[in-house]
């Protein structure tokens, strides 16, 4: 069995299961075990079918079981657990990505014991602070480096056995529970801890596995709580269907919730994976617009500098204002703006900046892309030895900065030579000082604001991991799961008030997120006060979504509830011209104009109304008026031109299509042209007009011909034979 069959008939099972179809699921599973010729597998497989099928007599029969939902519910997560065992067996035999290459290296050298891990990662802790109890030794330095370079060999094993686990005895599971709670183990190793452990759940789903992690959600150390907080929602948006049948879980993940603290968290963690799917919008406004704009602006800014006049300048700190000038006329000002508002909301700004800085040899440890930063880590301490580097500990402050790429910008600096990093100092000195008040203030000003860092950050860290890392392509992508953890079962267990749910609505609705909106709207609808201002929103979401009659419908609601709101009045004629209802679209507009009588766009959706209407006359008025009010307006003349056709005011539709030939020719009113000669009854005319629209769009005869059969209803309808059509079509192609 190849690897697409192991992950199709993987998914299969999974989807039998969502639908209740346990017998298939249990026949499916069984085939799929066999490709395996493992007998102990066989014999769960089959002891299972076998314990599904007594529990299937008992109730046929009509025996009461009062256990009988829980012997149901526990016969599906049997099923779950084999297909999930069966589908990583198959992967580790013949799968070559590189979580299974890793495994089976695992397999091959051996693992130290947890025991023993643990141990040797308290030892190395303890270690690590030695240099700092000995100042007076002279190889303190080398010290430094030595422990660090130990300690980090360690983490690189603790996280490989616990990621490459599927799942681990009782004993082990105690023993990590301890040292997650050790003062002694330092936080990065707990951190890489509970990064491991999430990466294995997404791979290979384990209860109790599952239980240690949502523990950890409320470890008293901020950074293991929240980067624990962090995993937690992908998990539990992946395994969505499974995990009502576990009542620990359920139990545990209740309690956890009941902490406000906690449920807090959570709803802003639910926002920022929301956020990251703007990552890759912003990357490229920043790469395709704002880049090359300001490459652009460059020379005029820098012909704008008077050397003389800036060293005669009382204060040299001023900065020009023609350069303000030029940043405002060419609109990068507005840009850079919403550039810098979107940072401070916490946005992923850096990412295209730090893309490139991903090839260090330290990322090709894999533990490393979810390492928390440490200034003492072997490859970057020695820039922190030095106080002129002082500034560099300033930039590694910066909370808009993930652990991931401060590395990157640590790892570049380390390759700089030392007297360029010296002007680097000088050059950053004083935005150093700038971004250590701002951090004062945002923690002064949010008491939570260091948890809400350490969570974005580690989001941020997550998602260059899954999309840079070489191997990205053999992981699971988390992020897939972003815009789904709002409709998760775990959603409702979180307490949502009414205004909470409000807020995560209106910032999905701020940020385009229609689908998502409108399902939390939805929620508000059944459980609030019906508003004319929600239904506005709810209607606005469906016509993004393309669902032009649930749109509809809303927005009549809404104009019930508020009558008279010119917005929703538009709103509804325009879904009804979607739908081609015109006489209702009219009705609608009618009804904008009285609210709005010299808008044009209003006046030119009226005279389309009417022409659809076949209301020429009317729609004539309507267009006449707005081609007074307007110079030059090419699209009323042809809008002129084409209703005066259909009207049978051939004279005037002539007028205007060659005032508009006159100011701006298209070959379209060549065609138009000979439709109207053609239904006056001058055919030979007709023939020249066409023949001047195939040679103005470079005689292409094709394009020609689908226009013109566009049109021939019409023709057909005025009086011009099918077979007269034929000829002259055939006559144009010779």
């Amino acid at each position: 069995m190849n690897l697409p069959e192991i992950n199709t008939n993987y998914n299969i099972i999974g989807r039998l299961l969502e639908t209740l179809q346990l017998a298939e699921a249990i026949a499916r599973t069984e085939v799929f075990a066999d490709e395996l010729h493992d007998w102990q597998l066989t014999d769960k497989v089959k002891n299972l079918r076998e314990n599904y099928r007594l529990m299937l007599g008992y109730a046929i029969e009509g025996v009461t079981d009062p256990e009988q939902k829980k012997i149901y519910n526990s016969l599906v997560t049997n099923c779950y657990h084999l297909a999930d065992e069966v589908k990583e067996s198959l992967l580790s035999i013949n799968s070559l990505n590189f979580i299974y290459s890793q495994k089976r290296y695992l397999l091959h050298t051996g693992k130290v014991s947890s025991q023993e891990l643990v141990t040797e990662l308290e030892a190395a802790s303890t270690n690590a602070q030695l240099p700092e109890l000995l100042e007076q030794s002279l190889n303190t330095g080398n010290k430094k480096r030595e422990y660090a370079q130990q300690h980090e060999l360690l983490g690189h094993q603790l996280f490989k056995q616990i990621w490459l686990a599927n799942y681990h005895a009782a004993n082990e599971i105690e023993l990590f529970r301890s040292a997650l709670n050790d003062d002694v183990i330092s936080t990065e190793d707990k951190c890489l801890a509970v990064s491991a452990l999430t990466l294995s759940l997404l791979r290979y789903f384990d209860d109790e596995r599952l239980l240690l992690l949502i523990e950890q959600c409320e470890n008293t150390e901020n950074a293991i709580s929240q980067r624990a907080l962090v995993g937690l929602l992908p998990i539990l948006a992946k395994y969505d269907a499974r995990l009502p049948l576990y009542p620990a879980i359920r139990n545990r993940l209740v309690v956890l919730f009941d902490s406000s603290t906690v449920a807090k968290s959570v709803k802003r963690i639910i926002l920022q994976y929301a956020r990251s799917n703007e990552t890759e919008k912003i990357t490229r406004k920043l790469q395709e617009e704002i880049l090359p704009e300001m490459m652009k602006i460059a020379p005029k800014i820098q012909g704008k500098i008077d050397i003389e006049s800036m060293m005669k300048n009382d204060d040299p700190d001023e900065r020009n204002p023609e350069w303000q000038d030029i940043l405002e006329k060419s609109g990068i000002a507005d840009k850079l703006k919403e550039f810098s508002e979107l940072q401070m909301e916490g946005s992923d700004v850096y990412m295209s900046t730090f893309a490139q800085l991903k090839n260090f040899s330290f990322f090709g440890e894999i533990s490393n892309w979810f390492r928390p930063f440490n200034f003492l880590q072997s490859d970057i301490c020695e820039l922190f030895e030095q106080k002129e580097n002082s500034f560099i500990s300033a930039m590694m402050n910066n909370s808009f900065m993930c652990n991931s790429d401060r590395y990157s910008f640590c790892l570049s600096l380390a390759q700089m030579p030392e007297s360029q990093r010296e002007m680097m100092s000088k050059a950053f000195a004083a935005e150093s000082e700038q971004l250590k008040e701002i951090e004062k203030e945002e923690n002064i000003l949010n008491a939570n604001k260091q948890g809400e860092i350490i969570s974005n950050a580690y989001i941020q860290d997550l998602y260059r991991f899954f999309k840079l890392f070489r191997f990205r392509d053999d992981f699971e992508n988390p992020f897939d799961y972003s815009l789904k953890l709002h409709n998760a079962w775990f959603f409702g267990l979180l307490g949502y008030e009414i205004e909470d749910l409000k807020q995560t609505a209106e910032y999905f609705f701020l940020k385009n997120f229609y689908p998502q909106s409108i399902q939390i709207f939805l929620k508000i609808e059944k459980e609030t006060e019906q508003t004319a201002d929600l239904h506005q929103k709810m209607g606005y979401c469906y016509q993004q979504m393309g669902e032009t009659e649930k749109a509809l419908q809303y927005y009549l609601q809404a104009d019930i509830m508020q009558p008279n709101h010119l917005w929703t009045i538009r709103k509804i004629a325009y879904c009804y011209r979607l739908l081609q209802n015109y006489p209702k679209a009219l009705e609608y507009y009618l009804r904008a104009e009285q609210q709005k009588p010299d808008n044009q766009n209003i006046q030119i959706q009226i005279g389309n109304c009417y022409l659809h209407n076949k209301q020429y006359d009317e729609a004539l008025a309507y267009y006449f008026k707005i081609e007074y009010n307007t110079e030059n307006n090419l699209k009323m003349w042809r809008a002129i031109a084409w209703t005066s056709f259909l009207a049978d005011k051939s004279k005037q539709a002539v007028k205007y299509y060659e005032k508009a030939i006159e100011v701006q020719p298209d070959w379209t009113d060549y065609l138009n042209l000979g439709h109207t000669a053609w239904c006056a009854g001058d055919r030979k005319q007709a023939v020249e007009y066409y023949k001047q629209a195939i040679a103005a769009n470079e005689h292409n005869i094709s394009a020609f011909v689908n226009i013109f059969n566009e049109d021939k209803k019409l023709l057909i309808e005025k009086g011009i034979e099918a077979g007269d059509i034929a000829l002259v079509l055939d006559y144009l192609r010779l």
